[in-house]
């Protein structure tokens, strides 16, 4: 009996021996795994040498938190391996940023551009507009550190006045916009906006002493929308060192009530109340205008039928000519009755009562539309083609003579015309001088006029020979009639004038064109280019070529 406990105790020993080396037998669930430096990771992935490897086989309590911030995991969730990707919520952010909760994507905004990811040689798309005066070689692409994506730009200005960087011109619609931008380097910053001619207050600046991104914001309101003119601007100075960069350029436009309401073109929606009001001068009924005012069918708010705002409002009821301006109405009286008319040029109309040109007076050539074509400056009276007052030498086409013409021999063509002194075109672009005869059938002053018979399509060359301007604003015109099509241009030692389009003319009536340009030029020379006239109306005339110092 001893002899049999002895064995029994002697086999419980060996069996719990061989048990403590078997390799099949598995760990309990709360048992650990081996150390972290006798893990082997996943294939291909490597462990720095000091770094702690988390139990890779290791369960999670039911309360115990992921890596994920604030994400609870079941208590029969899986941890990652140790050398598994991480989630996109999980990764390093760059210097100096913070991490949005897992999921969460900044809103991009209305800045195109706005991470400077984009460029166009040395500069970045959507950037350095017309406000912007920061030399362009003071705009640096960076490609080392950036805040977000692989690019920022670094801007430079040592100077202590400050320099503009701005967005290039676009349009945004009316509302309060927030800004946010990361910046790091050394200098001063602000911020500003430009839009239809005009620059915004500016912010306050911010220093910047820092070798981390830094968060700034600017805010703004836009009390209208703007139409293809609006630029942000970063202005800075006093820069060193790296400089300022900038990335992440973020504005966000606050919602608003009236996003929600759409309105007729004739009204505007107000945030205070989320509904359509009329604008200024337009209307839903009559109840929307003045007393005097009655509703149009184009909703806008216009003189009642036996109102008025002025006395030519008066003017079908000669009985009472004059608007009595408290009451809109039409009253007695004279509507010239205490004005007084400055200018020698002007009188009262005795049916507006405002002082307008008398007839035949003019300020500039512009107001000589009848049978005399130029303003005398001295009178401030419409005179005739050949008066002293017209710089064009024989613009009235009334004084021919024949002349030799190279390559064409002997022609009969107006004095002071077909310039072939030009220098600024082979001849064999001017007009043929066969194209070219007095006309008399029709003229605009004097006795003659100028036909040009052009049936071909390709426009031809008429100048008038060249000869000095003095200083001064000069207007000018000439009347055309007949069938075709003309335009004309100046040249000078001034260089060229911009290139009319092409009149289209088909009347028997003579129609005015008028033009303008600047004295103080040598060589000028005005040249018309005919073409494709027609028989129809014995082709194309021009007379009263005029040009007179305003």
């Amino acid at each position: 009996m001893t002899l049999f406990r002895v064995c029994l105790a002697s086999l419980l020993v060996l069996v719990v021996a061989c048990g403590d080396s078997d390799p099949e037998v598995t760990a309990d669930a709360g048992q650990s795994q081996p150390d972290a430096g006798v893990a082997t990771p996943d294939a291909g992935s490597g462990t720095d040498a000091g770094s702690e490897t988390p139990d890779a086989g290791s369960e999670t309590d039911a309360g115990s938190e992921t890596p994920d911030a604030g994400t609870e995991t079941d208590a029969g969730s899986e941890t990652p391996d140790a050398g598994s990707e991480t989630d996109a919520g999980t990764e390093t952010p760059d210097a100096g940023s913070e991490t949005p909760d897992a999921g969460e994507v900044p809103e991009a905004g209305v800045i195109d551009n706005w991470g400077f990811e984009e460029w166009s040689g040395a500069l970045p798309e959507k950037w350095y507009g017309s406000s912007s005066n920061l030399p362009s070689d003071s705009v640096q692409k960076v490609t080392t550190r950036a805040f977000e994506g692989v690019n920022a730009a670094r801007l430079s200005n040592p100077s202590t006045a400050h320099k503009r960087f701005s967005t290039l011109a676009k349009s945004m619609p009316a509302g309060r916009y927030s800004c946010t931008y990361q910046v790091r380097g050394t200098g001063d910053v602000r911020n500003a906006f430009y839009f239809d001619d005009d620059f915004s207050s500016y912010s306050a600046y911010t220093q910047v002493d820092s070798k981390e991104w830094k968060a700034l914001a600017y805010d703004f309101n836009l009390a209208n929308d703007v139409f293809d003119t609006f630029e942000l601007i970063f202005s800075v100075k006093a820069t060193s060192g790296e400089h300022l960069l900038i990335d992440d350029v973020r504005c966000v436009r606050a919602d608003e009530p009236c996003d929600q309401v759409s309105c007729e073109a004739w009204e505007r929606c107000v945030n205070a109340t989320a509904t359509c009001e009329p604008l200024s001068g337009r209307c839903t009924d009559a109840t929307d205008c003045s007393e005097w005012q009655t509703c149009d069918a184009t909703q806008t708010c216009v003189v009642a039928e036996d109102r008025c705002t002025r006395h030519a409002d008066c003017a079908g009821t000669p009985e009472t000519p004059v608007c009595e301006s408290t009451t809109h109405r039409c009253v007695e009286g004279d509507p010239c009755a205490g004005v007084t008319c400055s200018h020698p040029a002007t009188s009262c109309n005795p049916t507006s009562g405002v002082c307008e040109l008398a007839e035949g007076a003019c300020f500039t050539t512009y107001d000589c539309r009848g049978e005399l074509p130029a303003c005398d400056a001295a009178t401030r009276r419409c005179v005739s083609a050949d008066h002293p007052a017209n710089i064009i030498r024989n613009g009235g086409f009334e004084d021919w003579n024949t002349y030799s013409i190279p390559y064409h021999g002997n022609h009969y063509i107006p004095d002071y015309w077909y310039g072939l002194d030009n220098g600024i075109a082979d001849p064999g672009t001017e007009i043929k001088p066969s194209r070219l005869m007095p006309y008399t059938n029709a003229v605009h002053g004097g006795s003659r006029a100028l036909q040009f018979v052009v049936p071909i399509q390709v426009a031809e060359r008429f100048s008038l020979q060249k000869f000095d301007v003095p200083s001064g604003n000069y207007s000018c015109s000439y009347r055309v009639r007949g069938h075709g099509s003309i335009r004309h241009r100046i040249y000078s030692s001034g260089g060229w004038s911009q290139q009319t389009d092409f009149l289209a003319v088909d009347s028997d009536e003579w129609q005015p064109v008028f033009t303008r340009f600047t004295g103080n030029v040598r060589d000028w020379r005005l040249i018309f280019y005919p073409s494709r006239s027609e028989a129809d109306r014995d082709h194309l005339q021009i007379d009263d070529v005029v040009c007179t110092k305003d």
